[in-house]
């Protein structure tokens, strides 16, 4: 576990990602209604803008990831 405001962001991520939709096996990133579908639900400790640039920042990372895999 790391700081409160880290492990929530990464929550909202978490959460977020259940969402995800997928075109013919592709992964697409998430959007703002994801985020947000997720906040009206759930707090957040960040301000609004704060949050979606984190949140895209780990679907980014995440999207990689799954790439790579996928192209295995």
């Amino acid at each position: 576990m790391g700081d409160p405001i880290s492990d929530n962001s990464i929550g909202i991520f978490v959460l977020a990602q259940r969402q995800r939709r997928y075109a013919d096996n592709v992964a697409l990133p998430l959007g703002v209604r994801d985020i947000s579908d997720v906040c009206e639900h759930h707090t957040h400790y960040l301000p609004r803008w704060l949050l979606d640039d984190v949140v895209f920042a780990l679907d980014d990372i995440w999207l990689d990831s799954f790439n790579k895999k996928s192209k295995r």
